[in-house]
């Protein structure tokens, strides 16, 4: 049995490459994730953490609808180009930074642009190989790539951090930019064909509210998850190291990836996103139980059976009703609710950590998913009793 199905005209190198690319640039962005260790060493607080980790996502929340059409127009290679090379000289700037200051942010921004570039860029090379019956499929084994970084950075950052400092860490994450750069380089990306006009076609607001809705929310949970589950591991459970969470979530997302790769293909796209958004806020609600640090694996483990449905199974309900040359805006969009998600949620819940602490902030994040959950619910059952 095949593990992957593909588009005719498509071969397994290209697939691969793609993915390649795709891991070495995740790697950098994921290993960030360890950012606000540093900012809290430098005396930063729960607020400033916040701001400087939500702003990367508000910088990419700006730039991706942009970047969504200019894919579309100039060409897929280009922006992958361009999105690796100011992640490089963004990452690699932060080891010349031992003080807190405005370039943090600056920097961050920066990050933002490249990540809209070159993500987006991807995930359209992706929805034009992907054939409609495997959309779901092919979307989530080729994010597995960016899954396993997401696991694997950290930890690693974590190991290099202890033994070498912070500075050696962002010329750590440095080295993964520059490696998805030479893989970019020989890369060969399908070009999307162009739009037979520059409107929307028939891509109406009702088609697309829900799942962008969803996306959103997603993006809260993952992006206030992501952002203190650091600082609130190691500075009230008292926690050495965080990289176990990362690895679990990041290994449960690969596996539940795998395992159900089919399942949104087979079953339906809401049938599998109401139990996701279940799974992610069980993960973020554990940490409501007494003495939950000691289970951080279960809370990374159910939060990265969530997002490994989740994402290409939104991905694929979105891009199932869209033409080809309309993708690259679709999606840019799609990216966008959930990269704003990211930038609200920490910023939020930064100075609501701030007021009533962490655990009240977190049990208020794990209640989302299941506002979403509830949403879905009333939707679907509109839809199944109108005529």
């Amino acid at each position: 049995m095949r593990l992957l199905s593909l588009s005719p005209g498509i071969s397994r190198r290209d697939f691969w490459q793609a993915a390649a690319a795709n891991f070495l640039f995740f790697c950098n962005v994921s290993a960030f994730s360890l950012l606000p260790l540093y900012i809290a060493d430098l005396g930063g607080s729960e607020a400033r953490i916040g701001w400087i980790m939500g702003v990367y996502s508000l910088a990419a929340f700006v730039f991706l609808p942009f970047v969504g059409r200019w894919v579309e127009g100039f060409g897929i290679k280009r922006f992958l180009l361009l999105g690796g090379a100011t992640g490089l000289f963004a990452s690699a700037s932060f080891a010349f930074l031992t003080e807190l200051s405005p370039l943090f942010s600056f920097l961050r921004i920066l990050q933002g642009l490249g990540y809209s570039a070159f993500y987006i860029a991807n995930l359209t090379l992706i929805a034009e190989i992907a054939p409609a019956r495997h959309r779901a499929e092919t979307v989530g084994m080729f994010g597995i790539s960016g899954l396993i970084a997401m696991g694997a950075a950290p930890a690693f950052g974590e190991l290099v951090i202890d033994a070498y400092g912070y500075q050696a860490f962002f010329l750590f994450a440095s080295l993964f930019s520059l490696g998805g750069l030479l893989v970019v380089g020989v890369l060969k990306p399908l070009e999307v064909l162009p739009p037979t006009d520059h409107g929307w076609g028939g891509i109406t607001k009702e088609k697309i509210f829900l799942p962008l809705l969803i996306a959103l929310i997603f993006g809260v949970c993952f992006g206030t998850l992501y952002a203190f589950f650091p600082p609130f591991a190691k500075g009230i459970g008292g926690v050495k190291r965080v990289g176990g969470f990362f690895v679990a979530y990041a290994s449960c997302a690969v596996g539940i990836r795998v395992l159900g790769r089919r399942w949104a293909d087979a079953w339906g796209r809401w049938q599998v996103v109401m139990p996701a958004l279940f799974l992610y806020a069980l993960g973020i609600l554990l940490l409501l139980w007494p003495g939950p640090l000691r289970a951080q694996l279960w809370v990374g483990g159910l939060a990265g059976v969530g997002h490994g449905i989740l994402y290409p199974t939104l991905t694929a309900l979105l891009v199932d009703q869209v033409e080809s040359g309309r993708r690259g805006r679709v999606l840019g969009l799609f990216s966008s609710a959930i990269v704003l998600g990211a930038s609200l949620g920490p910023m939020a819940m930064g100075v609501v950590a701030q007021r009533i602490g962490y655990p009240g902030m977190f049990g208020l994040t794990g209640l989302l998913p299941l506002l979403g959950v509830l949403l879905i619910g009333i939707s679907l059952r509109r839809s199944y009793w109108k005529p």
